[in-house]
């Protein structure tokens, strides 16, 4: 029962997160008027929420590897529920950029720690399966954000976007608090830095953090000085870890595939997944002629198979090792951008086509998504299961920020086009993405593949010397 209560902890919080992400969205022009404000000023209280928690990610994970997990996830609670009800009292849109940022603080915190959690405390058997549910909250939160906000916009006052979640944050800070286990150390390495014998790498800290808030604003805004600073604080990070003693991010350990190999194919699966989450719904209330519900009916089977298939493929996991999964999983994506890419744009009767292409995406995303960070997790040495952990997070929201970047850019380019012709050549102009990332796919496969293939022949020479 503890075990069951804890994971509804981490699940809860895990949701909360992504479905604060999105719930502004539909409301962001609201803002606009209401503080009378610029949208480019106000677009800040979505894409600077995501800023601020995918800069953190790392150093929270590692503070959770010198302290306590347990400590930075559960502040991260109270953190990002008080903020969430002070955003409501707001007086102008200053204030709210800021409890915003304060919000994503507290979002990065339990964000980071949430996967070293489930790796310290349960059971090896148990992991896969573990994953699978946090997975499957990630996506449920990442959907029902927009369509709750659209029902508060047009129902409700615009408090209740920060309020509306108030109450499971709390309960999943009281079952946090009551439920997570105190007091593991995960090796000699956190004791020592506890006792402030190993110190912080403060200033590898800092340039990944430049570089990575650096990367996110170029991807948003298309700012090629902020690409130039992301690269070269990037540089400068890689070049001071690989001489430091006691570096920020264990640098020397992704020379291994599971680690390196496991956080690319995290990233290009939700790249993949939320450019055709954006982009879609574009399409089927333009050129296919779905009313926005039926619209939010079809693209809901996308979370319900990732739901079932999550759990499911965490639990064979456990049992039968991670990498057929993964391999099934990326192929099931391949398949979707395929049949995506080949829907006709000049037709209306595609139904069919684009509920398989969702569904094969969200079987495909709920087969790879636990299994690989599993993967990971399971090569992740315990004193660095913190800092593992928020690389996973970190890879999570960073592949959905540059899909949704080129998801838009895809329906920029759209109506770029002749008058009344924009969504009728939305999937011609989607089409290069998709070709780009079949490609990607292609080569992820081959690897996938590979190294299925060197694992059964290393397992064959153990047991013959058995």
């Amino acid at each position: 029962m503890n075990r069951f209560l804890m994971m509804t902890a981490l699940c809860l919080g895990a949701f909360v997160s992504h479905f604060t992400a999105g719930v502004m969205n539909v409301s962001l022009p609201q803002f606009a008027d209401l503080f009378h404000s610029e949208l480019g000023v106000v677009q800040w209280i979505t894409t600077g929420y995501l800023l601020v928690i995918a800069s953190l990610l790392p150093l929270m994970g590692k503070l959770g590897d010198r302290y306590s997990h347990r400590t930075i996830h559960n502040t991260g609670y109270v953190i990002f529920a008080l903020s969430s009800i002070l955003i409501a009292f707001s007086p102008n849109i200053a204030i709210m950029l800021i409890l915003r940022a304060v919000q994503a603080v507290g979002a990065s915190m339990f964000q980071a720690t949430n996967i070293a959690i489930i790796a310290l405390y349960l059971p090896k058997e148990q992991r896969g399966r573990a994953l699978g549910i946090v997975s499957t909250a990630v996506a449920l939160g990442a959907m029902s954000g927009p369509i709750a906000g659209g029902f508060i916009a047009e129902w409700l006052n615009w408090q209740w976007l920060f309020l509306v979640h108030v109450p499971v944050s709390l309960m999943a800070t009281l079952l946090a608090i009551r439920y997570i286990p105190a007091g593991k150390k995960n090796s000699m390495a956190g004791r020592e830095s506890a006792t402030g014998k190993v110190p912080l790498d403060r200033l590898g800290a800092i340039l990944f953090i430049i570089s990575i808030a650096s990367m996110i604003y170029a991807i948003s805004a298309a700012q090629p000085v902020a690409f130039i600073i992301a690269i070269t604080g990037f540089t400068a990070f890689l070049l001071w870890e690989l001489r430091h003693s006691s570096p920020f991010l264990p640098i020397r350990l992704f020379r291994t595939f599971p680690l390196s190999g496991g956080l690319i194919i995290s990233t290009m699966s939700f790249m993949m997944a939320n450019t055709v989450l954006v982009a879609l719904p574009f399409y089927l209330t333009g050129k296919a002629g779905f009313s926005p519900s039926i619209s939010g009916y079809i693209m809901a089977i996308y979370p319900i198979l990732l739901g079932v298939a999550g759990p499911v493929a965490g639990g064979w996991s456990d049992r039968y090792g991670s990498r057929r999964l993964m391999l099934l999983g990326m192929l099931g994506m391949g398949l979707a951008l395929i049949v995506l890419a080949l829907v006709p744009d000049q037709t209306e009767a595609n139904v069919l086509m684009l509920l398989g292409s969702l569904s094969l995406l969200g079987i495909g995303m709920g087969l790879l998504s636990a299994p690989n960070n599993s993967f990971i997790m399971q090569y992740a040495p315990k004193e660095h299961t913190g800092s593992i952990g928020g690389m996973i997070a970190l890879t999570r929201n960073l592949g959905m920020v540059m899909g949704a970047a080129l998801g838009l850019g895809a329906i920029k380019n759209a109506a770029a086009g002749s008058v009344g012709q924009e969504h009728a050549s939305l999937l011609a102009a989607l089409r290069p993405v998709l070709g780009g990332y079949i490609l990607v796919t292609g080569c992820i496969l081959v690897l996938l593949g590979w190294n299925l293939l060197q694992a059964a022949r290393r397992q064959q020479a153990v047991d013959r010397q058995l």
